[in-house]
């Protein structure tokens, strides 16, 4: 029999961060409160979703939780694959990801491994093809009219991905324009 797994609410991970920034010295280490102390999982769980999309985004953000660097080489792009066919999570990431912007001083408070690995799966998807297209463009304009430094990091993005997936070739000149 599968044990179930316990999904922390929304409030759960409010109140766990703010009783780690309270006292930081009080947090625990396991994969399920790295998880929460994420600022891409309350994003993601803020997004309303049915509880089967739950424990998919759950295991998402639990993945996300062990990388220790934004993608770099195509086989931490690939690792995003497995994902691909979790249509439920593409709908609840193209929301979550929705004006959500990185800062460049990659403030400790922004999880910019999450948001990258989302941008990964993203920029994969064929699924919502045109919405995931539009949220890239948005993202990448962004960028582009503001030239903050992690454009470097969505740069990478369209130029690892951009050979298997040619529409994202767009994006990956109007960020070299910067």
């Amino acid at each position: 029999m599968a044990k179930a797994i316990k999904i922390p609410t929304l409030e759960e991970m409010q109140e766990y961060i703010a009783a780690w920034k309270a006292d930081s010295k009080n947090r625990i280490n396991d994969a399920d409160h790295a998880a929460m102390h994420k600022e891409m999982t309350i994003r993601i769980f803020s997004v309303d979703m049915p509880d089967d999309v739950k424990v998919t985004a759950w295991k998402f953000c639990k993945t996300l939780a062990n990388f220790v660097h934004a993608p770099v080489s195509p086989a931490e792009y690939k690792r995003m694959e497995k994902w691909l066919p979790e249509t439920g999570l593409i709908d609840v990431l193209l929301k979550a990801c929705e004006n959500y912007y990185p800062n460049p001083a990659f403030r400790y408070d922004f999880d910019t491994i999450g948001f990258s690995y989302s941008i990964a799966l993203i920029s994969q998807s064929q699924y919502r093809r045109p919405d995931c297209l539009a949220l890239l463009d948005k993202i990448t304009q962004y960028y582009v009219n503001t030239k903050d430094n992690w454009y470097t990091v969505l740069l990478r993005n369209m130029t690892k991905l951009c050979k298997a997936f040619p529409d994202l070739a767009g994006f990956k000149t109007a960020l070299e324009s910067i």
